[in-house]
């Protein structure tokens, strides 16, 4: 018994439910049971019926229009048999008359839950038919009935303004948030791209390096130094990788690890001299006094350029340069011998040249006369809630 009442209890609530359409359950419930609540009271009024054939009429449409709320999607038809059940309870005049009440509750509904021309329709059928039984059928007050139908209307239409805007709002809300999460995925992407495509560059130089010592000079040991720092830098690329899954929430056991910045610029180059290849690299200015997402920015662009130098450069050469200011500045310049600029259709290009655009820097890319160069411009100071930090 108790589970067929919770089923009949659900299924009664999805009903009521479909019966709001977008409203939520609450406005549907409200109506019906008011709309249950005035025919009661309608036919109450009316005993000991005069008029007996009019009140059964009047009672069975209010009954088929409940039946019909609770058993098809919304519909305009159910609008007019309310306009019926109406018509034949007046048929039957009462002082102080609950019936017309119901026009009242139709316009609201016409004007909440269907279209601008569908309600206007029905509130001038329900004043009407208020103003018709007002001057041939004996109804009391027909104007103030009339002016309930007009504020009925008026209460329909400005809750549906407000579901208008509450649906628009939360439109945006999902488009923010959708945004929101590709650029997420985008600079997710570009944190992976960086920290797996720089340990794999040191990591091949280093394991050619160990396999040269090891064909050509016999070299165990400069072999197994090879070896030492592609280990470490692989190591350094999980726990880089283990950071970023962290920010996503999937692995809440492992502390985060503080993301590498302008600090670490020199164990950068330093790494990439070990594994062969010959930087210059100059410093002018503070790279401490840098906040912490133009040091990383610094960081990830120059680890991409010299990521880049070993994918495409064949002299394993470049000069870095980075002046603290006003700005920050970076050039990146490494020789190309190749006669034309290198591709652009890989992701670290771009990837570096929207960290740039994300702090207000930026960043271009050139070829000439043998020479690949990156330069990048950054603000030494970014602005949080209208504050420069």
């Amino acid at each position: 018994m108790t589970s067929f009442t919770a089923d009949l209890g659900a299924e009664l609530r999805r009903r009521v439910e479909r019966a709001g359409g977008d409203y939520p359950p609450l406005y549907p419930a409200v109506i019906l049971s008011a709309s249950v609540v005035v025919t009661v009271v309608s036919v109450a009024q009316r005993y000991p019926f005069d008029r007996p054939g009019w009140v059964i009429a009047g009672l069975v449409l209010a009954c088929v229009t409940l039946v019909l709320d609770l058993s098809v999607p919304p519909s305009s038809f159910v609008c007019f048999t309310v306009l019926a059940s109406t018509l034949c309870f007046l048929m039957d005049p009462v002082p102080n008359d609950a019936a017309p009440l119901q026009l009242i509750l139709s316009a609201a509904i016409g004007a909440a839950m269907y279209s601008l021309r569908t309600g206007i329709r029905v509130v001038a059928l329900c004043i009407a038919l208020v103003v018709g039984f007002g001057i041939f059928g004996g109804l009391e007050s027909p104007a103030l009935y009339a002016l309930g139908v007009a504020c009925g209307w008026l209460i329909g239409y400005m809750v549906l303004i407000q579901k208008r805007l509450s649906d628009n709002r939360a439109r945006v809300l999902r488009e923010r948030a959708d945004r929101a999460a590709s650029d997420e995925r985008r600079r997710i992407a570009r944190e992976i791209h960086d920290v797996i495509a720089h340990s794999l560059s040191i990591t091949m130089l280093n394991v050619t390096g160990a396999r040269r010592a090891l064909e050509q000079d016999r070299d165990v040991d400069e072999a197994i130094d090879a070896l030492t720092d592609a280990e470490r830098q692989g190591r350094q690329a999980m726990s880089e990788i283990r950071t970023i899954v962290h920010v996503l929430g999937a692995d809440e056991s492992q502390p985060p690890t503080a993301a590498p910045g302008g600090r670490d610029l020199a164990a950068l180059i330093d790494d990439y001299r070990k594994a062969g290849v010959h930087v210059s690299y100059r410093v002018a200015g503070d790279l401490a006094s840098l906040p912490d997402p133009v040091s990383a920015a610094l960081y990830r662009i120059t680890q991409e350029s010299l990521a880049n130098v070993v994918k495409h450069s064949t002299a394993n050469r470049a000069t870095v340069n980075v002046t603290v200011d006003d700005s920050v500045e970076i050039i990146i310049e490494n020789p190309h011998l190749g006669g034309r600029a290198r591709d652009r259709g890989g992701a670290g290009i771009d990837g570096m040249t929207q960290r740039a655009a994300l702090l207000g820097g930026t960043l271009e890319t050139r070829h000439d006369d043998g020479t690949w160069m990156v330069h990048a411009t950054l603000p030494a100071r970014v602005m949080t809630d209208g504050l420069s930090v």
